[in-house]
């Protein structure tokens, strides 16, 4: 009976933060929209001139083309493209948080709405809300494949994980990690966690000089040159996450048994080569992606009473970085703004 009474709760619980989660979505996706927050310095210089001045830049890639499609979606003229993507970026956040919440047994209404809130603020989300709209849309479908990771839900997996790669060009990189890290964990479900640290972070190392050496020779020319940093340079605060998260490894054995932590401790390894080949932003980017998940993914190593602290801690934290670094003032901008730059 008791039981029975349980899951009604979590069932009502369960409906009532998908109502809200949804309107949520819909309210900020308005006030985006709208300019309420100001748009990117991208959407000012390329998305807002609608997709036939982009349709070089996307028929020369695939996997750009559909990025492209939404985030540059007009219905009569009026540019639909920021609130579709504010739409999704929010929605997806949402549902991941919430189902790392219960993952980690640790839900609450009002908890979720807090760190929801924050977090939709933060540099990951504002800045791909109408700056970087196509990687904003990948990240959201990778939460998403996250998500129902938990579930093993192959389907949604499989539906999520095309919709990130046909968004944005880095959607097949994560989506190679994922898949890897999968089967990895499946191979290696049986080793002890001393045997599974000492082989995956072989498999890691070897994988780092492997892809440095790759993007090195067939992606750059002999004349290449460091591209450059976009306002603020966060590529040693990435490094030291990323190398971090492979220490930890060693400590807390939940990272090597988790689909989802795995997916991040190899990508701790892939992405160290775009950053040691002088793709600076484009390292920032891909860090940008998996901020959120490294936090949750930390997170997973406390007790449920210091995670609930470490959460609101962090995405607070972070907030006020992405104030304190200028992420509104410089990357959303208000019409007005944009034209005085122009002066």
């Amino acid at each position: 009976m008791t039981s029975i009474l349980f899951k009604k709760f979590e069932n009502r619980k369960f409906i009532t933060s998908s109502i809200v989660i949804f309107l949520i979505s819909i309210l900020y996706s308005l006030l985006h929209g709208s300019g309420f927050y100001g748009y990117g310095i991208d959407y000012h210089s390329g998305y807002s001139y609608g997709f036939e001045w982009l349709k070089p830049s996307a028929e020369s890639n695939f996997l750009d083309y559909v990025g492209f499609r939404v985030a540059t979606l007009e219905i009569n003229e009026f540019h639909l493209g920021v609130y579709v993507v504010t739409f999704v970026i929010t929605l997806a956040t949402g549902l991941f948080i919430r189902e790392l919440l219960k993952f980690k047994q640790n839900y609450s209404l009002v908890f979720f709405l807090l760190v929801f809130l924050i977090a939709i603020h933060t540099w990951p989300v504002i800045m791909s809300t109408s700056n970087a709209m196509r990687q904003g849309l990948t990240m959201s479908f990778l939460f998403l494949v996250f998500a129902y990771s938990f579930r093993k839900n192959l389907n949604y997996i499989l539906l999520f994980s095309f919709l990130a790669i046909v968004m944005h060009n880095s959607g097949i990189f994560f989506v190679t990690i994922f898949i890897f890290a999968n089967i990895l964990n499946k191979l290696l479900k049986n080793y002890s966690n001393k045997n599974k640290a000492i082989i995956n972070f072989s498999i890691g190392m070897l994988s780092l000089v492997a892809i440095y050496y790759a993007v090195n020779i067939i992606l750059l020319s002999d004349n290449h040159q460091a591209s450059r940093i976009i306002s603020g340079d966060f590529r040693w605060a990435f490094i030291i996450i990323a190398i971090s998260y492979v220490i930890l490894s060693f400590y807390f054995s939940n990272i090597l048994t988790n689909p989802f932590n795995l997916s991040l401790y190899y990508f701790s390894f892939i992405s160290l080569p775009v950053v040691m080949n002088g793709l600076n932003w484009q390292y920032e980017r891909l860090g940008m992606m998996m901020l959120i998940p490294y936090i949750f993914s930390f997170g997973s190593l406390l007790n449920s009473r210091s995670y609930k602290f470490y959460l609101v801690t962090s995405f607070s934290l972070l907030l006020l970085l992405t104030i304190y670094t200028d992420k509104y003032s410089v990357g959303l901008l208000s019409e007005f703004e944009i034209y005085l730059r122009s002066l």
